[in-house]
């Protein structure tokens, strides 16, 4: 049998702290969040697994966002930035099976979502699409 508790402490925006957390807590946890003061949640493991080696590394979490009636916006991290996964579900029992089974570290609790790596503005590498900024394309302008 599974036990319920699950070895991770999880933060809310709203300030709470829960460690470790039942799965009953972590659903009630889930399906609440979406109101103001109230639209995240972050969790990490009490202890990561030894047998992590690289990814040993850095931020462990998974987290999600919620607005109102909004999908959930979940992401996972292992390690560093180009460890960085996300993607969108649409209930509170999804986004809290996910949570579960990444707590557990059960083998492919990621499998069956699209997730797409997460990217961050300072990992812009320059001319990549982006427009200059004005002041930059002013100042190149000057020196000619």
């Amino acid at each position: 049998m599974v036990s319920s508790t699950l070895p991770i402490t999880v933060n809310t925006e709203s300030g709470e702290v829960r460690s470790p957390v039942s799965a009953g807590e972590l659903a009630e946890i889930i399906a609440r969040l979406g109101g103001e003061g109230d639209r995240f949640a972050i969790a990490e493991r009490a202890e990561r697994p030894e047998d992590a080696g690289d990814e040993g590394e850095g931020d462990h979490y998974i987290q999600t966002w919620h607005e109102a009636d909004g999908p959930y916006e979940v992401e996972y991290r292992e390690g560093t930035a180009e460890r960085h996964f996300g993607v969108r579900m649409e209930s509170a029992a999804e986004v809290t099976a996910v949570f579960a089974a990444w707590a557990r570290g059960e083998e492919g609790w990621a499998d069956g979502y699209a997730w797409e790596r997460v990217r961050f503005p300072a990992e812009e590498e320059p001319g990549s699409g982006s427009a200059p900024e004005p002041a930059a394309e002013a100042g190149a302008q000057g020196q000619s």
